[in-house]
């Protein structure tokens, strides 16, 4: 099974198997835009790199959560209403604002099959835990992971993607068991060293993942694209670990599985 990685920058890709095509977290601000997130501000210090046909046919889409880095009025106009759209429950209000009212609504632990073009998708929404500091990771709310398996004929790929998280126990017991064929962290240590302290992933909390999750190749994103993503790139390339692709916006990666 071949597998298609378009990064667009941010959260915001698009996985392509087959005819399948998967797209996760639609930010597409331009460059230069701000967001306010209340505690903080952060600017965008890439543009993403996108044209008319990267959401054209789009079949699935993924919303892990509704904040701005992640979600935006650009990246919510790309939404076809014949796309499935699972997303957690605080992304709902944005979603149907922004007229997509056909939702697959996934709490922690739910598990959401579908079939789509002959593929057979199971869809489990995994916890993700905003913030190293308990009070942080309240107030960002709660955020889903997705743990997918896919197969078609006699063929089977299984990808998670993190969402935004810190390794926590209850992160990693959720996905006891479960092979990896494909792990998407989000990385960028958001807010790492602040009085807000670390938001997502940095590359000492990657490498405790590889050690107990043993995938066999990983795809980071969410990394430099946003001011509050601190950690640069450079620190997941110094874990020296082949099975790790980094991604370059505009550029196809290929796997196969």
């Amino acid at each position: 099974m071949e597998l298609k990685f378009n990064w667009i920058g941010g959260a915001t890709f698009v996985l392509s198997i087959g005819n399948l095509n998967i797209a996760c977290d639609p930010v597409l601000c331009p460059e230069g835009t701000v967001h306010d997130f209340f505690w903080f501000k952060s600017k965008r210090l890439e543009a993403p790199v996108y044209n008319a046909e990267t959401f054209k046919n789009i079949d699935l889409w993924l919303i892990t959560h509704n904040h701005e880095d992640h979600l935006d009025k650009i990246g919510l106009s790309k939404i076809n209403t014949q796309s499935t759209v699972i997303c957690n429950p605080n992304s709902t209000g944005i979603l149907k604002k922004n007229g997509i009212n056909d939702l697959n609504v996934l709490n922690w632990h739910s598990i959401q099959k579908l079939c789509i073009k002959g593929y057979e998708i199971s869809i489990e929404a995994i916890p993700a835990i905003h913030g190293i500091n308990p009070l942080s990771a309240l107030f960002a709310g709660k955020v889903n992971g997705y743990y997918l398996s896919i197969a078609y004929k006699n063929e089977k790929v299984r990808i998670y993607i993190t969402g935004d998280t810190v390794y926590k126990d209850k992160v990693i017991n959720a996905l006891k068991g479960k092979e990896i064929d494909l792990l998407i962290p989000n990385m960028g240590a958001a807010k790492q060293e602040s009085w807000i302290m670390t938001l997502t992933l940095n590359a000492a909390m990657l490498r405790k993942m590889i050690a107990v999750l043993h995938p066999k190749y990983l795809i980071p994103v969410h990394f430099g694209t946003f001011e509050h993503y601190v950690e640069p790139v450079s620190e997941i390339q110094k874990l020296e670990d082949k099975r790790i692709v980094i991604p370059k916006i505009n550029t196809i990666t290929k796997l196969i599985f």
